[in-house]
């Protein structure tokens, strides 16, 4: 499992392949190529460069080695993460919006919000 880092560089979350966990293990949201989706179908974002995105194009988290013209932030030393759950079987996504560009600043949204579309 692969940390997720806020704008401050503390862990918010995990991303195992296509699947992104909370901290507590629950499971957050899919990744299907650049498109990130809330268990209901909704499109939360996008996932390009190591950088998570929201709709207006701010960054929301990062992992490591990410790349696109933001500074990061020193990452926390991230806790062991929990063996997670088996993740439920993702809705039928929905059309995703044409997605903007991205922009040199971090966004206004946190990553919880993020998630939780």
């Amino acid at each position: 499992m692969e940390p997720i880092y806020d704008p401050q560089g503390q862990v918010v979350g995990w991303l195992k392949g296509e699947h992104t966990y909370h901290l507590d293990g629950t499971h957050a949201a899919f990744v299907r190529g650049e498109d990130v989706h809330g268990h209901g179908g909704q499109h939360l974002g996008v996932f390009k460069g190591g950088f998570f995105r929201d709709h207006s194009g701010g960054a929301v988290g990062f992992v490591k080695g990410a790349t696109g013209g933001l500074i990061l932030p020193i990452p926390s030393i991230p806790p062991i993460p929990p063996i997670p759950a088996i993740p439920p079987i993702p809705a039928i996504p929905a059309i995703p919006p044409i997605p903007a560009i991205p922009s040199l600043g971090w966004g206004s949204t946190s990553w919880h919000q993020f998630v939780r579309g």
